[in-house]
């Protein structure tokens, strides 16, 4: 609770200065709407251009991804500061009329035209030094004309003259067109133009321009301008555009005819280089007689295979036969006994022979059974088998010579046919050389050959894939100021400084407000806290008899007791609190007399033993004389107003007392916690005038309730 009454009292201040508080928001305010009515608005255009996207277009070729010059890769940032560089801002001006500004001059504010300029000017200066400088032109109703130099040389002249200055020469004409399209602007005027420098235009151009990406990842350029004139912030941004657009596309195709050039020089060469690498190798093919080495080669190991594989047949062939022929002429003696081994010989006619024999040796067994071995017939069967065994070795020999010329003329085809191998690896690297060079100037043919048709290709659609996804608009609505912004910001800032200033006013007109602001300010006693009565004179009669009940308990109220009701000022209540007092005392039966000092010569007695002295004493601030009434009086009480006693008022007092010794003095405390609201202190006011109106007049007034307390109460 205490906490809310010390929130309330903070707050008191404030409610009491709410007139304070809005005056000076309606001084903001006003402010503002005059700054608002004079200011020069700023309007913002603002375009959007996506930028070509690497995978789209004929532009999306190999030539495009193997070249760095030709690399579609658009980097946000490096195209940020293209757009804001001198040179396209130099090129998008030399499409617009920005170098000449025309402004119509007014009595408070100074406009500039551009397009709806109902004149035309062309200015040639030979004074460099008059550029960003201000020519001053009127123009009267009957069409003449008046120049003012900034050097001051005036020139007159008509409407379509040429008009010559030192350093200048201009022409000012009508701009028929817009005069008939609107004929409520008026051509007779005050006009100021001013020829601007290209390099100072061009900065303040881009110190006004914001060329920003609207994300990281996202490839799209926000092109915004500011200027005074909404016309000229969206030609601008929609000529920027179109110019960054044509550098681009312009310098792209640059690149691809310079590159297309260079690919057509670099074809003739590589293809004289290919021709002669291809008759190089026709040359060793022919000096080698080589078709295929490899194939060749093949051929040559399986030919040697085959004729190896012959000679060990005929070499297992040639040693049958010797180990046969060996055998058979060992033997010979008793042929008929052995049993050659023929698996080398199994042709017809050995076979037949060596079946003749077997008959032969059979029939010679049968004949030796009738007949000895030197009958006849027995030697004629030997005769035979010995012509047999002799014609059957003879045979194994020549079989055997046959197989060693056939083995001799075996190795020397063998040895004919490795000899193709000699030099072999030689001739397959210079091959390989030979044919490397050739393939790799072949790759190179064919690559630029490709190239050749791309870049042919990408030159014949010349179309750029950046693409303005947003033209600049004509803007209704200024940027700045911003009318909204502007109005509820200065009336926050003076109703802050309402604010500041009710507490300020309330920290020098600082007042005790209530009994915790007395008791903080003074050690003196708080004798009576009275609330804000009201107009009834019964409660505040009830009040104050309740009052006297209190002071009688604290013993003020003894016969012979000199009471003195004093104040600083007549405005704390102080003939208030002594009329109300006085009543409630007398209605309470006490022996009272009640004492008004009116200057220092009044008298000042002293209190009966049986009565009661209410003396109501002249204001401290008024006369020391003050001071002795209070010195004599057997009790003190100070009426101080809790809205227009000073808070410094009550160490001023504590002086007093310890200075003069002054006796038993207690404090009043008039309109307690009383904080009335604006509006009620506006209808108490003027009910005052009003009363005060009604007071001129002769009409008596009541006695028992004097004015001076109910204004104060009030």
């Amino acid at each position: 609770m205490n906490e809310l009454k010390q929130n309330l009292r903070a707050l008191r201040p404030l409610w009491t200065g709410l007139p304070i508080v809005a005056v000076c928001t309606g001084l903001g305010l006003t402010a503002a709407w005059q700054y608002l009515r004079y200011a020069t608005p700023m309007y913002e255009s603002t375009a959007k251009i996506k930028l070509a996207d690497v995978n789209e277009g004929v532009l999306n070729t190999t030539l495009l991804k193997n070249l760095d010059a030709f690399s579609g890769d658009n980097r946000t940032s490096a195209e940020v500061e293209l757009v804001r560089s001198p040179l396209l801002l130099g090129r998008a001006l030399d499409h617009l009329n920005f170098d000449l500004s025309t402004y119509r001059v007014g009595k408070v504010r100074t406009t500039e035209l551009y397009r709806a300029s109902p004149f035309t000017a062309d200015v040639k200066l030979t004074n460099p030094k008059w550029t960003e400088e201000p020519f001053d032109l009127r123009i009267d109703v009957a069409g003449g004309v008046q120049l003012m130099a900034p050097s001051g040389e005036v020139a007159e002249g008509r409407l379509g003259q040429v008009l010559r200055l030192n350093g200048a020469e201009v022409r000012i004409g009508r701009n028929d067109s817009l005069l008939k399209a609107r004929p409520d602007i008026a051509l007779a005027d005050h006009y100021r133009l001013v020829r601007h420098d290209r390099g100072r235009l061009i900065e303040d151009i881009a110190n006004r321009l914001d060329v920003t990406s609207t994300d990281r990842n996202v490839p799209v350029l926000r092109i915004s301008f500011q200027s005074t004139v909404p016309q000229k912030s969206a030609d601008l941004v929609n000529a920027l555009s179109a110019v960054y657009l044509d550098d681009y596309l312009a310098t792209k195709y640059k690149v691809v005819n310079t590159a297309a050039e260079t690919i057509g020089e670099r074809i003739k060469d590589v293809k004289r280089t290919l021709a002669h690498s291809e008759d190089t190798v026709e040359q060793y093919r022919d000096l080698k007689r080589i078709v295929n080495i490899k194939q060749e080669t093949d051929t040559d190991l399986h030919k040697v295979a085959e004729l190896k594989t012959q000679r060990s047949n005929l070499d297992m062939s040639l040693a049958a036969a010797n180990d046969l022929y060996r055998y058979m002429s060992d033997g010979k003696r008793n042929a008929l006994e052995m049993a050659p081994n023929f698996e080398a010989f199994n042709d017809m006619l050995s076979t037949d022979i060596i079946k003749k024999i077997k008959d032969l040796q059979a029939e010679k067994h049968d004949l030796l059974l009738r007949f000895t071995p030197e009958d006849e017939k027995v030697k004629t069967v030997d005769l035979k088998l010995a012509d047999l065994n002799s014609y059957l070795l003879e045979s194994i020999k020549n079989t055997r010579n046959n197989l060693t010329i056939k083995r001799r003329e075996l190795d020397r085809a063998i040895a004919q046919a490795q000899g193709a191998f000699v030099g072999l690896p030689t001739r397959e690297k210079n091959l390989t050389i030979l044919q490397r060079d050739f393939q790799l100037n072949e790759k190179l043919y064919t690559f630029l050959r490709e190239k050749e048709t791309e870049a042919e290709i990408a030159k014949s659609s010349p179309t750029s894939y950046h693409r303005v996804i947003a033209a600049g608009l004509v803007p209704v609505e200024p940027t700045s100021p911003h009318r909204t912004f502007v109005l509820v910001l200065s009336g926050f800032l003076g109703m802050l400084l309402g604010v500041l200033l009710v507490y300020l006013l309330s920290i020098i007109r600082s007042t005790p407000g209530d009994a915790d602001g007395v008791q903080k300010e003074t050690r003196t006693p708080l004798a009576a806290i009275i609330p804000h009565l009201g107009r009834g004179l019964a409660g505040r009669l009830a009040f104050f008899t309740q009052l006297a009940t209190r002071l009688a308990l604290k013993g003020m109220l003894a016969p012979g007791t000199k009471l003195v009701v004093s104040a600083f000022t007549d405005q704390e209540g102080q003939t208030f609190f002594f009329e109300h007092l006085r009543q409630a005392l007398a209605a309470k039966g006490l022996k009272l007399r009640a004492l008004t000092l009116r200057d220092a010569q009044s008298p000042n007695p002293d209190a009966q033993p049986d009565e009661i002295l209410l003396v109501q004493n002249l204001p401290l601030d008024q006369d020391s004389h003050a001071l002795a009434v209070m010195s004599g009086a057997a009790v003190n009480l100070v009426v101080i107003d809790s809205r227009t006693t000073p808070t410094s008022r009550l160490p001023e007092l504590d002086l007093l007392i310890n200075e003069f010794g002054l006796p038993n003095v207690q404090l009043c405390l008039n309109r307690a916690g009383y904080a009335p609201g604006p509006l009620q202190l506006l209808g108490l006011r003027l009910r005052r005038l009003f009363t005060v109106r009604r007071a001129a007049r002769p009409v008596a007034e009541p006695l028992a309730l004097p004015l001076g307390g109910l204004d104060l109460q009030s």
